[in-house]
């Protein structure tokens, strides 16, 4: 599956391919690509619309991704 990630601050993209989707290997793709300035991340995903949001420790959002198959 491919999955498209996109960071609101430097409005950031890229696509990544992957075999599963886990936190795990989402956050290092995140934290590889994405030019964020905490480690400390919650993320959201949404099976039915197959989107997910990424947030901050203040609960704020600084970004999002979504799957493709």
């Amino acid at each position: 599956m491919t999955v498209n990630f996109n960071i609101l601050k430097g409005n950031i993209s890229w696509n990544a391919l992957i075999h599963q989707l886990n936190s795990d290997i989402l956050l290092r793709h995140i934290l590889m690509r994405g030019n964020v300035d905490t480690v400390d991340l919650q993320l959201s995903y949404c099976e039915d619309t197959g989107k997910g949001k990424i947030l901050n420790k203040d609960n704020q959002l600084i970004g999002n991704f979504s799957t493709y198959f």
